[in-house]
């Protein structure tokens, strides 16, 4: 039997949980060779915490910000003026950001990581970028450690319908970019995911 444990997003990026390394560690002693652990919220962070994630996001900003012009309807909710002001918002906060967040992700890896001041700047920029990230997909709101959906995460109902929205839920996009061909190559016969916190319960 193969096995893969996988620890799904969001969660704090400077506090890695250890349920999954701890249970492989049992897996290992215990004589079972035959499995894989993954955190997707690390994986998935480094994907899209770059220039090279940023210039595709600028490329949807811009259309959509085209889309609205012509077709906004209303005052809040997707496709409204609210949702139009937050994406020219967000183009003009791009070319600060795009510059600034390969650093940003850079300070979580290395000795400014206790630095305090330079902590607490690095996870500002990492939120922003962030939060123009989920321009794309308003009124979705992904941070550093959560993520804020119009669907209730303690209704089975909204989690299955949000689990098929790809306009407001950008894990769908981001797991069957960076995830799908590596699950479908590994061919596990069991899959095990580590839910932490109420965030992952949707990713």
């Amino acid at each position: 039997m193969k096995i893969s444990l996988l620890f799904p997003p969001s969660w704090h990026p400077s506090q890695p949980y250890l349920s999954i390394p701890c249970l492989s560690a049992f897996l290992q002693k215990s004589g079972v060779t035959n499995f894989t652990q993954e955190d997707l919220n690390i994986e998935l962070l480094d994907k899209i915490l770059s220039k090279e994630y940023g210039l595709d996001v600028h490329w949807q900003l811009v259309d959509l910000v085209r889309k609205l012009e012509s077709s906004m309807e209303g005052e809040s909710g997707p496709g409204s003026k609210e949702h139009y002001a937050k994406a020219v918002e967000a183009l003009e906060r791009f070319p600060f950001l795009i510059e600034e967040i390969e650093l940003a992700k850079g300070v979580l890896r290395g000795n400014e990581f206790y630095e305090l001041d330079r902590y607490r700047e690095a996870l500002f920029v990492i939120d922003r970028w962030l939060d123009l990230v989920s321009t794309l997909y308003f009124p979705t709101r992904i941070t550093v450690v959560d993520n804020q959906l119009a669907y209730s995460i303690y209704s089975s109902r909204d989690i299955l319908k949000a689990i098929h929205d790809e306009t407001q839920n950008p894990y769908i996009d981001l797991y069957r970019r960076f995830f799908m061909p590596s699950f479908i190559n590994a061919q596990a016969d069991f899959v095990g995911v580590s839910i932490t916190a109420t965030s992952q319960i949707i990713p």
